[in-house]
């Protein structure tokens, strides 16, 4: 155990550094161990320092080259003037204080300064970069293990009559509604005015209702007429989308239940005569098409929705080119006994 007088002398022999040489200062220098076990070298002055670390230091407590050679090399050392190492220890601190810290580093350790020296000499460089600063990020990825969906079936189901429309409108775009799914939005949208306005329904959702579930299609466009909804977009919509047995149908019963515009009608079955023409190459498709289209145009003129003398060369065409078909023949007929009648009251 350290005694007090023992701490008295420590402190005596730190005050007595001022000039001189290393071993001038051996008379008062208490014993080695005592200096070690209570003198901090960070919190001395450079005198004080450079006398501490040439007795009691080691190597880990050195902090540049010329310490290093206070601890290592003690015989050259010893006589050297006290002002002068100050001088020097001085000199060395601040030039490394302008390097940056990594730099110190790589310049006190003699293995990786050889390196570095070696490179200079071996490589033209221009100009040094800058030492990138290097940042201990402690954030760890999450890595997310995406399973099948466990369905709470103890939830209720909305029952709000919106909420139901608008979910099974939705499913109606991706699949074929059952018959009670059907029936039940219908009901619905007959409730009340409101459900149709805020069905959500736009132009763009219309082909794939339509694909899907075709008889609410026509049920949903006569509604919006009747709501007093413009239904130009929506006719607009089924002139561009791609001629179909269900977009046939819609029209077909879309004819029955409002007053189509005449223009959309010329529109309308125009595309279906090109794109009959168009599918003559397949037989198969062409004579399904053929025959519903003739149907169609039949029933438009026997209901009077349709004036054969405003397309009468676009359907004569269509019934004279597909001759073979049976529709076709009784459609062309149809026109004839139609102009006939006409000229026997003009």
């Amino acid at each position: 155990m350290i005694s007090k007088n023992q701490i008295d002398q420590v402190y005596d022999f730190l005050k007595s550094i001022n000039d001189g040489t290393l071993e001038s200062y051996r008379k008062t220098l208490p014993e080695t161990w005592i200096l070690n076990q209570l003198i901090d070298v960070a919190s001395l002055t450079p005198q004080q320092r450079i006398v501490c670390l040439y007795f009691a230091g080691d190597e880990t407590q050195c902090t540049n080259a010329l310490e290093k050679r206070l601890v290592l090399n003690k015989e050259q050392c010893g006589q050297c003037n006290l002002r002068q190492l100050v001088d020097e220890w001085s000199t060395q601190v601040q030039q490394s204080s302008h390097q940056p810290q990594i730099m110190r580093a790589i310049i006190q350790c003699s293995s990786l300064r050889n390196a570095l020296e070696h490179i200079f000499t071996t490589f033209s460089i221009d100009f040094l970069r800058p030492v990138p600063t290097t940042i201990n990020s402690s954030f760890n990825w999450i890595t997310l293990q995406i399973t099948d969906p466990l369905w709470d079936y103890t939830i209720e189901v909305s029952q709000e009559p919106l909420v139901r429309i608008k979910e099974n409108l939705l499913k109606a775009q991706q699949s074929r509604l059952s018959q009670r799914e059907a029936q039940e939005t219908i009901d619905l949208l007959n409730q009340d005015q409101r459900h149709v306005l805020d069905s959500g329904i736009t132009p763009n959702q219309l082909p794939n209702l339509i694909e899907f579930n075709p008889d609410l299609s026509s049920f949903l466009l006569a509604r919006i007429n009747q709501c007093g909804i413009s239904i130009h977009e929506y006719f607009e919509c089924l002139i561009q989308m791609k001629i179909s047995l269900q977009s046939l149908e819609v029209v077909n019963k879309l004819s029955n239940s409002i007053k189509l515009p005449e223009a959309f009608l010329h529109m309308y079955l125009t595309k279906c005569i090109q794109y009959c023409e168009e599918l003559q190459p397949k037989q198969q498709m062409v004579s399904r098409y053929v025959r519903l289209v003739a149907v169609f145009i039949k029933t438009l003129i026997k209901s009077k929705t349709l004036d054969p003398k405003r397309m009468f060369t676009e359907i004569q065409g269509f019934c004279i080119e597909f001759s073979k078909i049976p529709e076709a023949s009784q459609l062309f007929k149809q026109l004839k006994e139609t102009g006939a009648e006409e000229k026997q009251h003009q």
